[in-house]
């Protein structure tokens, strides 16, 4: 009957991996249907949001399109005069400088009610022919209310291509009917739609109410199906059996209208398309639910093996207690075991080894009191019989009540550690440690708490206590020291480029030249990441000789550094900057001296790195007057302490064009403090962005009120915008409701910019300028030449104007490089029919020049000098 226990077992056994492998089949199946479903709302989220987005583009890029044609009419002055009183030559040029803002539009021109051209922003102006579709023009001129009207797709003769046209009719005093149109390429359309289309399979499709199509995405051809147009599909409930518009395959469908005359666009997502990725992640389920049957199946045949070999245990059982009292044994530690009464019952060789003094004591049943008994003469054995028997007591009595390990010392110096355990019966099992290597090792961590790991340098906490020691010990002997504080120049660079561990590698190599490159008395420490400290000890009681003697440790410490580095397979060169300071002269905390050396160091960065700076006391006054500099600024802003300057800007034939707003800082004590003196310190901090706001606003409030005066109110106003400012969550925001609240023409409006401000982030840069943009805001590149000038970005900003940078204005006429770059800026604005002007301009000869070489615009002291706004006003001839 006994091999039956061993089989019944096996047949569970196998009952349960068969259960067990079913679950898994239906978890699998269930998970391989939930990641379906989840792939398809995944997809159908992306359509969605990608529908969004494609609507909210071709939007704004219509909506565009018709705030420029609802310019015209204030733009040619249709207000004050017929179109007939225009020179079609300079209406011609003014659409021109009108539509060259806007990327979408490649022509705009105004027609009369028969649909003849009077301007266009064409270089042919008037002449230019129209292929206009059969009576747009008079479904142009039909609306009682001026709305936008759009052409279906039309093949451009001139370039070959597929272009719509936009248009509005226009209002005039004498009440002649007027049309302004745009042509827009399909393919600037298709640009816009395509920006964000990284969905694999994506299908789509703009197309007119009718159900004629714009443009596909891919291109459709001839192939695609014929479906019933979109305004005309009714609503349903989403689903996946949907045709989609190019291939007609089941799936996805998400259509929206757009804001003008009942265009749609669609994007549309096949089942198969959306269910791609779903498929691999089912065959990975599906093969690790394999996997793991296979596994199952595994587990339960050695289980069963193992029932086999449950017998063999019970046969090797009376075997293991003679291994079992063997390896007592070999123990590492001694062991004794007492029972119920506290008595020896079984004890192994360690124990005797380790007390070798009661090896002939120790006797089965033997009461634990001898074994203390004979222990206590070795282990006190100048104590007297009363000082032995209450250490045998207090020994008895931790054992009673014992909590845990406690040590205990012997003769020799060795330490135990001794762990007692009580056993079911009530006896106990004591085992006896030698923990003497152990605690050694602990002692060597905790001197370890002291030293970095990476480098084997002391770190902060030891060398703070060695620097206090040392400016104490400096103080009585009268021999200075120096403390080198050192910054490796550009280290997060290899770091990002060759990996942690190469950095790692290069600190330790760092680490070993310093230690090579000093005395033994002197310390060298790592603070963290690549920061190093080198103490100094023992130098001249003079100040002068120390700092020499300390300078020339340093450098001979930056030559070392220098040498190449053997990093993997290359080798690789990096400096150091330096900042040391003296101690020894004066009593001062080792905190302090730290600080010191940090400040020389970062003068060292703010040179480019690679040298050796002292702490200069006067640094530290710099850097106090810095925040006292920006508390004052605080206080400016509360008390309406700024006051704009204007500098007058002039076209070539001696007009004023506009004025750049500057800075200016009404101190109550110092008085006029001009920009230079406080910008950077603003720019270092928030307050750059309290201030441009308020330049901002004081902007737009002058532009309001010139607008009241014939003399100025089409005179330009240009306003710095610093990158703290422009990179504010809230700038165009802020820019747009304060053009708006306080009714100031946007056109009017010139932001500048730095070129570095451009080229950070030109993605985050061309959005917002292009939101400002469309609001008719202009932008300018400011100090343009002195930065990385390229037409790689110059082509995707939506620019009116570039300013020649001063300092290659100075030059013109003595240095013919300068003069070079001049007519290289100006040629290149040409070509990208952007307006010039000059920044600078001091004397007539420059003046010339520039107008030679073909600027327009010019600023600077010859014309006029930043002035308050009454004296701009006043170089303005009389009304």
């Amino acid at each position: 009957m006994k091999p039956a226990l061993p089989a019944r077992a096996q047949s569970a056994v196998w009952a349960v991996v068969v259960f067990f492998a079913s679950a898994i089949l239906l978890v699998a199946a269930a998970q391989i249907l939930s990641t379906r479903n989840t792939a398809l709302e995944v997809a159908d989220h992306e359509l969605v949001r990608y529908v969004s987005g494609a609507q909210a583009a071709l939007n704004r890029a219509f909506l565009g399109v018709d705030i420029l044609l609802a310019s015209v009419g204030e733009v040619l002055g249709l207000d004050d005069a017929t179109t007939n009183g225009v020179p079609p030559e300079a209406a011609s040029a003014m659409l021109a400088r009108t539509t060259r803002p806007n990327l979408s539009v490649r022509l705009l021109a105004v027609l009369d009610a028969k649909g003849q051209v009077l301007a266009s922003s064409d270089p042919r102006g008037a002449r230019v022919q129209l292929q206009l579709p059969e009576g747009f023009v008079q479904q142009a001129l039909a609306p009682a209310v001026a709305v936008v009207v759009l052409s279906g797709p039309v093949r451009s003769f001139a370039s070959s291509e597929d272009v719509i046209f936009l248009a509005r009719h226009l209002h005039t005093r004498s009440g002649e009917r007027l049309v302004a149109v745009a042509e827009v390429p399909v393919a600037m359309l298709a640009s816009v739609l395509a920006q964000d289309a990284q969905i694999p399979g994506l299908e789509v499709v703009l197309e007119m109410g009718d159900g004629r199509r714009m443009f596909t995405l891919p291109a459709s051809g001839a192939a695609a199906p014929a479906l019933a147009p979109l305004r005309q599909v009714p609503a349903a409930p989403p689903t996946w059996d949907m045709p989609t518009r190019l291939t007609g395959a089941p799936g996805r469908v998400v259509a929206r209208s757009l804001i003008y005359d009942d265009l749609w666009i669609s994007a549309s997502l096949s089942e198969r398309a959306a269910l791609e990725s779903w498929r691999d992640d089912a065959q990975a389920v599906a093969v690790v639910s394999a996997v793991f049957a296979l596994m199952c199946l595994a587990a339960a045949y050695m289980f069963t093996a193992h029932l086999h070999r449950i017998g063999q245990a019970r046969h090797a059982l009376a075997e293991s207690k003679v291994q079992l009292d063997q390896a007592l044994e070999a123990m590492t530690s001694g062991f004794v075991l007492l029972d119920s009464e506290h008595r020896v019952v079984h004890w192994n060789q360690r124990f005797d080894e380790i007390f070798p003094w009661i090896a002939g004591v120790m006797a089965p049943q033997l009461p634990f009191r001898k074994v203390l008994e004979a222990t206590v003469s070795h282990h006190l054995p100048q104590a007297s019989e009363a000082e032995r028997s209450a250490w045998i007591d207090k020994r008895l009595a931790a054992q009673k009540n014992s909590v845990g390990p406690h040590e205990q010392v012997l003769p020799n110096g060795r330490t135990l550690q001794i762990m007692e355990h009580r056993t079911p019966d009530g006896g106990m099992v004591i085992t006896y440690s030698d923990v003497t290597d152990v605690l050694r090792a602990q002692a060597e961590i905790e001197t370890l708490a002291f030293y970095d790991p990476l480098t084997g340098l002391p770190n902060r906490r030891l060398l703070l206590d060695r620097l206090g020691q040392a400016t104490e010990r400096a103080q009585r002997s009268s021999q200075l020291g120096a403390l080198l504080f050192l910054d490796l120049d550009q280290f997060k660079t290899i770091n990002d480029t060759l990996g942690h561990d190469m950095g790692d590698a290069l600190l330790q190599q760092v680490a070993r030249r310093l230690r090579d490159g000093v005395r033994g008395a002197d310390t060298v420490a790592r603070l963290g990441g690549d920061e190093f400290v080198i103490m100094l000890n023992d130098l001249s009681g003079a100040a002068v000789e120390a700092a020499a003697q300390a300078q020339r440790v340093s450098e001979k410490l930056l030559c070392s550094l220098e040498q190449p580095y053997a990093l993997g397979e290359h080798a690789h060169q990096i400096t150091a900057s330096l900042g040391a300071t003296l101690f020894g002269q004066v009593p001062q905390a080792a905190a302090e001296l730290l600080r010191q050396a940090d400040i020389a160091m970062y003068q060292v960065k703010a040179r480019h790195g690679n040298g050796l700076c002292f702490f200069d006391p006067q640094m530290q006054t710099a850097i106090s007057n810095r925040a006292q500099l920006e508390t004052d600024l605080k206080s400016a802003l509360r008390n309406a302490e700024f006051l704009l300057y204007y500098q007058p800007q002039f076209a070539y034939d001696g007009s004023m064009v506009g004025a750049e707003a500057l800075l200016r800082w009404q101190h109550p004590e110092r008085g006029l403090v001009p920009p230079a003196a406080f910008i950077a310190a603003a720019e270092e901090s928030d307050l750059i962005v309290l201030i441009g706001n308020w330049v901002l606003r004081t902007a737009c409030v002058q532009l309001a009120q010139w607008q009241q005066d014939p003399r100025c109110e089409k005179l330009q106003l240009s306003v710095n915008v610093s990158a703290r400012q422009f990179r504010h969550a809230g700038f165009v925001d802020q820019v747009l409701s304060e053009v708006a609240r306080l009714g100031a023409r946007a056109h009017l409006l010139t932001l500048e910019l730095t070129e570095s401000l451009v080229l950070d982030n030109v993605e985050e840069t061309v959005a917002r300028m292009l939101q400002l943009r469309t609001r008719g805001i202009r932008f300018s590149v400011d100090d343009f030449g002195t930065g990385y000038s390229s037409l790689a970005y110059l082509t995707r900003l939506p620019l009116h104007q570039l300013k020649i940078d001063q300092s290659f204005v100075r030059n013109l006429g003595t240095r013919p490089t300068d003069e070079v770059i001049v007519q290289t800026i100006i040629g290149m604005a040409h070509n990208l029919e952007l307006e010039v002007i000059a920044e600078g301009v001091e004397t007539e000869e420059q003046r010339a020049l520039l107008r030679h070489y073909g600027c327009s615009f010019y600023q600077g002291y010859l014309l006029g000098q930043p002035m308050p706004i009454t004296d701009l006003l006043a170089l303005l001839p009389p009304p």
